[in-house]
């Protein structure tokens, strides 16, 4: 048995005239760089820019997309993709080339890659600023509210520490407080302070200016200036909505996530996880650094020496404590410095201002 020419071969099946559901039988095959398509006796030819491959979706039929409208479908989904090549398109089959070309999807892969890693590093941070800036300070205290009573019930409980000595502490704070109030009359500064085991000797800002003291934290600091120092620390992250930043961070890579995986189950595990995200997202070294800018300006200005926080940092850091005591207190998973990444030139910085 002899192979016709390519141009000879015929594919058969089902013409729509794009007016109506009906269908008819038809074949179709290349002659002289037209398509000719042959429907109830009557032949129709179309010039090459006038037919395009539909694109093929799993074991589905396959298509040619015709100029007046109609479709020409054929299970011989390898017969449809000849009769394209034959009619040697130079316009609209791109995406078919494209399809086959192992140098153009490797390239298109790298470039994907590289997109969104760009993206992620430099995209996601820049934009989750310009979000969080914009977002009602309203809106922030909300957040910072709920996500305080959600981390009640899951890690902190009521402070330990003696009414006289939680009273001692604040009224210590109130004076440098009620500056920074004053200062940013915009956020509601509060202090308060829990007992955790679990975060052990932590501070941190919740969105909005919820400020959270554990007892192990107090517990470490030699001298209320040392405590100051670290809360100057917690409302430089409140006054640059380190938090919110955060959190509109990550809310953005989940939906990049979603975008690019199709997996919408991320999105309602980020949603339910908000009180954990926010507890747990280190602050980036740009943050810190404003946060560390605040509160040396704040610490100088109150006539603080800044070495006040530069000692709190290292007694924080267990390879540095002084003694069992303070490694005890200070050491555990979820301590200060898991959120609050230290380094030598941070601390080196308080020193060197003294």
């Amino acid at each position: 048995m002899s192979v016709s020419p390519s141009s000879e071969q015929w594919v058969v099946g089902r013409y729509f005239d794009g007016n109506s559901s009906h269908s008819s039988e038809a074949r179709a095959n290349v002659v002289g760089g037209c398509l000719r398509l042959e429907v109830a006796g009557k032949s129709k030819h179309y010039p090459a820019d006038q037919v395009r491959l539909g694109v093929q979706v799993g074991s589905a039929n396959s298509y040619l997309h015709l100029s007046d409208g109609g479709v020409l479908e054929s299970l011989d989904v390898s017969g449809l993709q000849r009769l394209a090549r034959e009619l040697k398109r130079s316009g609209d089959s791109w995406l078919q080339r494209f399809e086959v070309n192992t140098r153009l999807i490797v390239f298109s892969l790298i470039a994907v890659l590289a997109f969104s890693v760009i993206g992620v590093l430099y995209g996601v941070p820049w934009l989750s600023a310009q979000i969080a800036d914009a977002l009602p300070v309203e809106l922030e205290t909300r957040i910072g509210e709920e996500a305080l009573a959600n981390m009640d019930k899951l890690w902190m409980e009521p402070s330990q520490m003696t009414e006289a000595r939680q009273q001692e502490v604040l009224s210590a704070m109130a004076p440098y407080l009620r500056v920074m109030q004053d200062d940013y009359p915009e956020h509601s500064l509060q202090l308060h302070f829990r007992a955790s085991e679990a975060l052990g000797a932590n501070a941190f800002a919740l969105p909005g200016g919820n400020l959270v003291f554990t007892d192990d934290m107090v517990a470490l600091a030699k001298n209320d200036e040392e405590l100051a120092s670290v809360m100057a620390h917690e409302v430089g992250h409140v006054v640059h909505r380190h938090s919110m930043r955060n959190l509109v961070q990550g809310s953005l890579l989940v939906f990049v996530m979603v975008s690019l995986t199709g997996d919408i189950s991320a999105a309602s595990d980020m949603a339910a996880g908000l009180p954990a995200l926010l507890a747990s997202l280190s602050y980036q070294r740009g943050m810190e650094t404003e946060a560390d800018d605040f509160a040396l300006a704040f610490l100088q200005q109150q006539a603080i020496a800044p070495q006040r926080f530069a000692d709190i940092m290292q007694r924080l850091d267990p390879g540095s404590a002084n003694s069992d005591e303070e490694k005890d207190v200070a050491s555990g998973l979820s301590s200060f410095l898991s959120t609050h990444p230290p380094t030598p030139e941070r601390i080196e910085r308080f020193q060197t201002l003294d």
